[in-house]
């Protein structure tokens, strides 16, 4: 019976192919040897990747700058998220309370906002998936629609806002070439856990198109700790001529999450599956419902230039149910993106400018009702309001190569703030208002150099910021702050990557050293209330390292063997500390900053083989 159950569950862990007959021409794959050397290529031989995260499509080893690459096959492993696969990244770490409750750190920073991260800017290509207050979803992303994930760790990137804790660039899924086919994918795991999927993908020449649903549903560990999920993802790229072509994006998601919540070492020790009592009497829970529509254009001129512009519009509706009270949320955000590129390349010399802008609109309504005897049932009103937040960014990038050195300058131009109407009138605090920060310029240089082949050192010198969000902004009576300040960093960094033994071990070494000033943390004043305040400085320093080793099989000189045992080793070293910062006469300086480990490691085995089939050890440890 045992054997029957782990052969119907790897049965149902494997993807399902149909193909669709059509009028035109017949259904075939490219199966030439180009084409297996392009995917090995693109999936597993990270010495060989391209990135796009600076526009310049460099390789991987020759970037000046802190970037990893989470490629598909990584991806295909993340059942319900991309947490999973993020945590692979150094200098990343990922606190997963449950499948809803997902908290990333990048070199120490990031912190929980109500229904996700803050400092940590997320794109959907020329996109962004993040709020005009900066917080980024994690839950909610199906590793399924992804074809790539970089992580630009650090504020190292001028053209995309310059982000305190770093970027995070996804990359959808596309149909490929000159197949249509339908895809069911089916999973099943512990704790009640079922995920079902089903896609239809499209390619020709001048059009492909990919449609995507998926359903997820688990009962959880832990009491309270139900869990659902329900999304669809389209995405089209359309080629309207030789000089023009376009790309939709369409996403949503409904998500039903119980929450468990904290509890203390003792029941963590003896019954780690009890909830919180005060959120298993309530029935805590949170419910975002979050829809997504992008589209952009790309025009291609007869010379060098080539110019790109996208516009989206983000729509989110929450509620959360909790202990002390209820909150209710809904956005409405919009905004677009022009980018111009040039390029000319003339021997072994190379001349990349760039330059464009973002603007960012959100309008946001929230309230909070009182939760009568902390037992679910919604009361009376006790607060109501109205923000509308706007962003705009400037930015410049100019890269030039000649030879064996390459040297990069960019420059972040930031203009943000936000109006508040107080909604609430049943008491005499009226904390209506406005509030503007003051411009913030935030520059990066780079230098990258190529003294032997397969060799390659960086250093680069970049300036991040973080923008408070209201919350953070309001005083214990309710008022706004008009004291707090942005965090600002400057962030110096040092690396080296190298391809050797014939290609056969990749290396990829990281050092940096950053000062934040004006950290905001959180201060508690109630036990539902949060508020924002400036804790002077802090240091946040580290090694970061990330290692493949082809074992047996490895690509060389244009082919692929097509058996191969691989390893990946990931592993960061850092210390965080406060550096000046007291409060209530006590003096914190020298602290390390709570949360955070000194060290991270994943690493990894891969096993693939000529018919298919692969299979992968993982261990992650922190501490």
């Amino acid at each position: 019976m045992k054997l029957l159950l782990i052969i119907f569950l790897i049965y149902a862990s494997c993807p399902l192919f149909g193909q669709l007959k059509s009028e035109t021409k017949a259904v075939v794959r490219d199966t030439s040897s180009t084409a297996v050397e392009k995917l090995s290529q693109q999936t597993y031989d990270l010495s060989e990747i391209r990135i796009t995260a600076y526009r310049t499509q460099d390789l991987l080893k020759s970037t000046a700058g802190s970037v990893s690459v989470i490629t598909a096959d990584r991806l295909e492993n993340s059942a319900v998220n991309i947490a999973s696969s993020l945590s692979t990244v150094p200098g990343i770490v990922m606190q997963e309370g449950t499948f809803g409750t997902v908290k990333l750190t990048l070199r120490g920073i990031g912190s929980r906002y109500p229904y996700g991260t803050k400092k940590v800017k997320l794109f959907f290509g020329d996109i962004p998936m993040y709020s005009a207050e900066g917080e980024t979803t994690f839950d909610d992303v199906n590793p399924e629609y992804l074809s790539r994930i970089e992580v630009m760790r650090g504020p190292a990137s001028s053209i995309h806002g310059a982000s305190l804790g770093g970027t995070i660039i996804l990359y959808p899924r596309r149909a490929e070439m000159n197949l249509e086919e339908i895809k069911l994918t089916s999973s099943a795991g512990s704790y009640g856990y079922f995920k079902n999927g089903i896609s239809y993908s499209l390619g020709t020449n001048k059009n492909d198109l990919l449609i995507a649903l998926s359903g997820i549903q688990s009962e959880g560990y832990r009491e309270n700790n139900k869990y659902s999920r329900y999304s669809f993802f389209i995405n089209q790229n359309k080629i309207f001529s030789k000089k023009f072509s376009g790309n939709l994006i369409l996403s949503g998601s409904k998500i039903r999450a119980q929450i468990p919540s904290s509890i203390d070492s003792v029941t963590f020790v003896n019954h780690p599956q009890k909830a919180a009592s005060n959120w298993l009497k309530t029935k805590g829970y949170e419910h975002p419902d979050r829809i997504f529509a992008g589209y952009s254009i790309q025009y291609n001129t007869p010379g060098n230039w080539d110019y790109t512009a996208s516009a989206f519009l983000n729509s989110r509706k929450a509620e959360e149910n909790r202990p002390f009270n209820y909150l209710d949320e809904s956005g409405f955000a919009y905004g677009g993106r022009i980018l111009s590129r040039y390029t000319k390349k003339q021997d072994r010399n190379t001349f990349h400018f760039l330059g464009g802008t973002n603007l960012y609109f959100e309008n946001i309504q929230s309230s909070l009702s009182e939760n009568t005897g902390g037992n679910g049932t919604k009361g009376a009103l006790q607060q109501k309001g109205n923000e509308s937040i706007y962003q705009t960014d400037l930015f410049t990038q100019l890269e030039v190569r000649i030879k064996r050195i390459s040297i990069t300058g960019g420059v972040n131009f930031n203009y943000a703030g936000f109006r508040f109407t107080d909604q609430f009138t049943s008491d005499s605090l009226h904390q209506s208002g406005n509030y503007h920060f003051a411009p913030i310029i935030a520059p990066r240089l780079s230098i990258s150099w190529n003294p032997l082949d397969e060799i390659y050192l960086y250093t680069s010198v970049n300036k991040g910021f973080s923008i408070p969000s209201l919350s953070e902004t309001l005083s214990p009576l309710g008022l706004i702050n008009r004291d707090i300040k942005p965090e600002k960093a400057w962030s110096f960094e040092g690396g080296f990557r190298a391809s050797l033994l014939n290609r056969a071990t990749f290396i990829d070494l990281a050092f940096y050293y950053m000062r934040v000033t004006d950290l905001i943390v959180p201060k508690r004043v109630a036990e539902d209330v949060y508020v924002g305040m400036n804790a002077g400085s802090s240091l946040h320093k580290g090694i970061e390292i990330a290692l493949q080793q082809w074992i047996i099989g490895h690509k060389n000189s244009g082919s692929a063997d097509n058996f191969a045992l691989i390893a990946n080793l990931n592993y960061a070293t850092n210390r965080y500390n406060f550096q000046n910062f007291a409060e209530n006469n006590i003096d914190y300086s020298g602290n390390k900053l709570p949360g955070m480990p000194d060290q991270n490691f994943s690493g990894s085995l891969d096993l693939k083989t000529p018919i298919g089939l692969y299979t992968r050890l993982e261990l992650n440890s922190s501490g």
